[in-house]
C-alpha cells in the first residue's frame, strides 16, 4: 500500500492509503495490411480515413517514421514474439495449417454468412497450403515467457484476435498457451468472412456470427477490467483492414460512407471500403482505451503497429501496386508505429531506424524488467530496445541498419529469398534475384535503381557496407540446416 500523510487544520494526523502503482501495462495493437500511406498522422496519402483514436495516441506519444516490419504477417508476428529474424526461427512466409487441421481431421468448410451481411471479396486464404510455411516452434523463448520469468509470474497475458503462428506441428489450437499466453480468444489463421468465423477460446472452438471487431473489442474490455490492479500485457490484433473488403457496421464508421452499397462488389471502389475498415478498427481501439479507468490508462503503454504494408489492391500513392505487401520495397515494410504511455514525450516524431524484432526488448523495458534476467543467455537475439526514444525522440539512432526478408520458392540457404537492408540513407535489396540500390533521402519511394548507372565513390562505399553487414548477419546463424525445406 502507498500511504499519504495529511496534516489537517486542527493538527490531526490522518492517513490515506491507496494501492501501490503496479508495473506498467502494455497494450500491443496490430493492424493487418496497413502501410504508413494509409494514416493521416503520416501525411503521405492524398486521402485518408478519419482515425480519432490513432490521432489521440499520436498526440499523446511518438510517431515513428522509419519502422520496418517484415513483408508479410506471420514473420512479423514471430519476430515480435521472439526478437529474432525469420532466418533464425524458420518463419519467413504466412503460416498455413497442415492439411490435417492440426491433428483434428480435415479443415472445416467455409461458413455461410448470415442473411443481410455485407458483400465481401475473397477471404484471407486460410485454406491455402504451402510446404515451406511453418509455424513458430515452441522451443523458441517467447515474449510472454520472458515477461513471466522476469516478473516472477506477476504479469498476466492475453492474446485476442489474429495469431497466425500455429500449425499442426506446434500445437495448433494450443499454441498460444504453449507460447506462454494465459488467456486467448484467437483467430488461428484467417477466416473467409468478418461476419461468420471461428474463435479459439482457450483451446475450444466456437462458431461466431457477430462482427469480428466488435467481439474482439468486448473481449479486450472485459479482460482488462478483470485484471484489477495487476500488471498485464495484451496482444490485440483486429485483423482489420485485411481482406475480405466489406462495409463494416455503420455505427463503427466516423465518416460518411452512405454512398457505398453494402451488397455491391467492393472491388469497384476498393479504397473507400478499405478506409471504412480502418475507421471501424480505429473506433474499436477508441472503445478499448475509453473503457479503462483513468489510473489504468495512465499506467499503460499503447503500441500501435502495422504487421506489413498495404495489399496491392488497396495501396495508394506514394506507394504502388506490385511494390506493397509481400515485397521488400518500402511499400511492403515501412509501416506505422505509434507509442504512448508513462513518460512518453507527447506529440513527437522520431526518425530512428526500428525493426519489428525490437518490440521484444522494448516491451520488457516498458515492463521494467531486466532482459538479462528474463531471457536465457543461450538465446541468440536481434532485438534492440527503442525505449530510450520514448522520452528522447530526437536522440541518435541506436541502430545503424534495419533488415527484412521474405522467403520465396524453396528456402534453402536464402537461395530464392527476397531481402533488404538499409542504413540511415541508402537501401540495398534483392527482389526476384535482381539487386537494387536506392538513395532514400533523394528517392524515398524507390523509383531510381542506382545500380542502373555509375555509382559515386560514396555510394559504392555505402553499398559495400550494407552488403558486408548482410553477410555478417547471415553468418551469425549456424548453417545446420534446421530450417531447410526437406526437414
Amino acid at each position: 500500500m502507498r500511504c499519504i500523510v495529511v496534516y489537517t487544520a486542527v493538527a490531526v494526523l490522518a492517513f490515506m492509503c491507496q494501492p501501490a502503482m503496479s508495473a506498467p501495462n502494455v497494450l500491443l495493437i496490430l493492424a493487418d495490411d496497413l502501410g504508413v500511406e494509409a494514416l493521416s498522422v503520416y501525411g503521405l496519402g492524398e486521402t485518408a480515413p478519419t482515425t480519432a483514436a490513432l490521432e489521440q495516441i499520436a498526440s499523446e506519444g511518438v510517431v515513428f517514421r522509419n519502422f520496418w516490419s517484415q513483408p508479410v504477417c506471420s514473420p512479423t508476428r514471430a519476430s515480435i514474439m521472439t526478437g529474432r529474424y525469420g532466418f533464425r526461427t524458420g518463419v519467413g512466409r504466412p503460416v498455413a495449417p497442415h492439411a490435417d487441421g492440426g491433428g483434428s481431421g480435415p479443415l472445416p468448410p467455409p461458413l455461410a454468412k448470415p442473411a443481410g451481411a455485407p458483400y465481401e471479396t475473397s477471404g484471407m486464404g486460410r485454406r491455402v497450403e504451402n510446404p515451406v510455411s511453418r509455424g513458430l516452434r515452441t522451443d523458441e523463448f517467447m515474449l510472454p515467457q520472458a515477461l513471466d520469468a522476469g516478473s516472477g509470474g506477476a504479469y498476466r497475458t492475453a492474446a485476442i484476435g489474429k495469431w497466425h503462428m500455429a500449425d499442426a506441428d506446434n500445437g495448433w489450437l494450443d499454441h498460444p498457451r504453449r507460447a506462454g499466453i494465459d488467456f486467448y480468444s484467437a483467430i488461428m489463421h484467417g477466416e473467409d468472412s468478418y461476419f461468420t468465423w471461428r474463435k479459439n477460446l482457450n483451446g475450444e472452438v466456437q462458431l461466431m456470427t457477430s462482427y469480428g471487431a466488435i467481439d474482439r473489442t468486448n473481449t479486450a474490455i472485459e479482460w482488462i477490467e478483470e485484471q484489477g490492479g495487476e500488471p498485464w500485457f495484451m496482444w490485440l490484433s483486429f485483423i482489420l483492414p485485411h481482406t475480405p473488403l466489406h462495409l463494416p457496421p455503420r455505427d463503427l464508421l466516423q465518416s460518411d460512407y452512405s454512398d457505398l452499397d453494402p451488397s455491391a462488389n467492393t472491388n469497384e471502389n476498393s479504397l473507400r471500403y478499405f478506409h471504412a475498415m480502418i475507421e471501424a478498427m480505429d473506433t474499436s481501439i477508441g472503445r478499448v482505451l475509453d473503457s479503462m479507468a483513468p489510473e489504468v490508462r495512465e499506467n499503460t503503454y499503447v503500441i500501435f503497429i502495422g504487421d506489413n504494408g498495404t495489399g496491392s489492391g488497396s495501396v495508394a500513392p506514394p506507394f504502388r501496386s506490385g511494390r506493397a505487401k509481400g515485397t521488400v520495397y518500402q511499400g511492403g515494410v515501412n509501416v506505422p508505429l505509434i507509442v504512448s504511455g508513462p513518460g512518453v514525450t507527447e506529440g513527437a516524431v522520431s526518425e530512428a531506424l526500428i525493426n519489428s524484432v525490437d518490440l521484444y526488448a522494448t516491451i520488457l523495458d516498458m515492463a521494467e524488467l531486466d532482459s538479462a534476467e528474463a531471457v536465457p543467455a543461450r538465446v541468440k537475439q536481434d532485438t534492440v530496445s527503442f525505449f530510450p526514444y520514448l522520452a528522447n525522440p530526437d536522440r541518435v539512432s541506436l541502430r545503424d541498419w534495419v533488415y527484412a526478408d521474405v522467403f520465396s520458392g524453396s528456402f534453402a540457404g536464402l537461395a530464392d529469398a527476397n531481402y533488404t537492408i538499409r542504413g540511415e540513407r541508402y537501401k540495398y535489396l534483392r527482389h526476384a534475384g535482381t539487386e537494387e540500390f536506392y538513395d532514400l533521402r533523394e528517392d524515398p519511394y524507390e523509383h531510381v535503381n542506382l545500380l542502373d548507372g555509375r555509382l559515386s565513390a560514396e555510394q559504392q562505399t555505402q553499398l559495400s557496407l550494407l552488403k558486408d553487414q548482410f553477410g555478417a548477419l547471415r553468418a551469425s546463424e549456424s548453417s545446420d540446416g534446421r530450417y531447410s525445406v526437406d526437414q
